[in-house]
């Protein structure tokens, strides 16, 4: 049950992101396409409203949401195999994180549409490397705590 709801929590960056998202960008985005459909413009509308009482850089409306969705991404591949890497699982684990690095190079050298920004790298890598140390120092903390 426990774990259960380890891997629940690691959702909240999903949220937190999707919630800066539907606060800080663009309506142009598809997603309030789909807000409209299922009428609900009208409470993203006063979720909105949050945009005119806070004021936060770029780097956090733009890059830091896809930052979380990778730390999720990556902290729940982790949870899943126990916080264990090996060939059978490493694949799956930096699949998501791998296409969203490299799509920020495509976009670079004009492979796909859309706009290079460092900013989108730095917090990959971090949303890459933050869940892998934390799991690395589950395992040594029970390691070290585990009777010989």
């Amino acid at each position: 049950m426990i774990r259960v709801l380890r891997i629940l929590a690691l959702f909240i960056p999903v949220i937190l992101g999707g919630f800066i998202y539907v606060i800080f960008r663009t309506e142009k985005l598809i997603m309030f396409s789909w807000f409209e459909y299922l009428n609900l413009s009208g409470k993203v509308n006063v979720i909105q409203n949050f945009r005119n009482i806070f004021s936060f850089p770029d780097w956090f409306i733009y890059s830091f949401p896809d930052g979380l969705w990778v730390f999720s991404y990556t902290a729940i591949s982790l949870e899943i195999w126990k916080n264990s890497i090996n060939s059978q699982n490493i694949f799956w684990i930096l699949s998501i994180p791998i296409v969203a690095v490299f799509s920020e190079f495509f976009q670079l050298f004009k492979i796909i549409p859309g706009t290079f920004d460092l900013f989108d790298v730095i917090f990959y890598f971090l949303g890459i490397i933050i869940p892998y140390y934390i799991s690395t120092k589950i395992i040594f903390k029970s390691k070290k705590h585990e009777k010989p």
